[in-house]
């Protein structure tokens, strides 16, 4: 199980670590020479944005402006209709990666030589897909862009690490909250004491109440529920005993566990093994018999277990990464220094990459 759980998230993680930074096309050259927006000079000492302790320089920004613009395919002609929405969306990118970077360094994460061959291998194909006059005219500098993606890369490393460890911590909880449990496959199958309608689904009154069969086909619905119970008991395959009476339409394949059913269901099936069927179920609908397809099966356990891990995991860790950004006070109008992002002009950029090919324009930031 602690296999399967931490390939699982790894794996997840690596794959949105990949679609932020990579955009899978190379691109065009582009022959035209265009005035710099920015030296590298000028890039590098112009602040921009302050973070807590951390000041923030304009080439840094640049650097998720492009994410920005070829992570949500934001074209020059949605940048048309205003450009704030994205501006804010590539701040906000910069502002959460600073802040998780600062809490995994406090939380003495370091980088194995396999973290910074990945680093590496990223910041290369960064490099080939976005075109080297987008670098040229924005003052990007290759020292920002391993900055940039170094500190991604202590990030995941630290959420994934974080992530694996509670997950399994999790996993290994309910294994034995569970251990003793029965779960089940089971086929439920309904003989209707009510009338139907034309496509098979109950027919009403007009208050609201079910039309119920007569007492003729009530008593012959029981006696059905009966017989086809001790044929599944006497080894016959219960769809086929379903199809013979006529009630397909109004069964169906069910999973759980024994103690998470109805009282009565959980009475009714705490006792038979497979093969078996429960005696007849009055129910508002019909009588209900249930036909245990196989039990104690360990592979839906491990499945229950798999799918409610990932539930907990995902509420504790929001809650713990909500703490961890809240662990630096971020104030989105006084952080801003000067008016070099409120100058940037990210259609620009946006036409640049259209130009090369990298912007598709697949949607906008929710």
């Amino acid at each position: 199980m602690r296999g399967k759980f931490n390939k699982v998230i790894v794996g997840a993680l690596a794959l949105a670590m990949t679609s932020t930074l990579l955009f899978g096309c190379s691109a065009k050259k582009d022959d035209k020479k265009s005035k710099p927006v920015y030296t590298k000079e000028e890039a590098s000492s112009t602040k921009a944005m302050v973070i807590g302790d951390y000041d923030v320089y304009m080439d840094e920004l640049m650097v998720y402006a492009i994410q920005e613009i070829t992570l949500y395919g934001v074209t020059p002609e949605m940048l048309e209709k205003g450009e704030d929405t994205y501006k804010q969306q590539a701040l906000a990118l910069a502002r959460e990666t600073k802040i998780l970077y600062d809490v995994a360094l406090h939380n003495n994460v370091e980088l194995s030589d396999d973290d910074i061959a990945a680093r590496d291998k990223l910041i290369e194909n960064f490099k080939k897909a976005v075109p080297a006059e987008v670098f040229e005219k924005y003052g990007i500098s290759d020292e920002i862009i391993e900055k940039v993606f170094t500190e991604r890369t202590y990030v995941e490393k630290f959420e994934n690490d974080i992530k694996n460890s509670m997950g399994q911590d999790i996993t290994d909880d309910l294994t034995k909250a569970y251990k003793d449990y029965n779960f089940q496959n089971l086929y439920y199958m309904v003989f209707p004491t009510i009338e139907v309608d034309a496509d098979g689904n109950p027919a009403t009154n007009e208050d609201g109440t079910y039309k119920q069969a007569s007492d003729e086909k009530k008593k012959e619905a029981e006696e059905n529920a009966k017989k086809a119970a001790e044929e599944i008991n006497s080894g016959k395959d219960c769809k086929e005993v379903a199809e013979s009476y006529g009630i397909t339409a109004y069964s169906s394949e069910m999973n759980g566990y024994v103690g998470a059913y109805s009282d009565e269901m959980n009475e009714a099936l705490g006792n038979i093994s497979a093969g078996q069927c429960t005696d007849i179920i009055d129910s508002e609908l019909g009588y209900v018999i249930i036909a245990v397809i196989d039990d104690h099966n360990e592979e839906l356990k491990e499945n229950y277990i798999y799918s409610v891990a990932n539930d907990v995991l995902k509420d504790q860790y929001d809650s713990l990464r909500n703490d961890w950004l809240a662990s630096i006070p971020v104030d989105v109008e006084k952080d801003m220094q000067g008016d070099a992002w409120e100058k940037f002009v990210m259609k620009d950029m946006s036409q640049m990459l259209s130009d090369a090919g990298i912007v598709q324009g697949t949607g906008a930031p929710q």
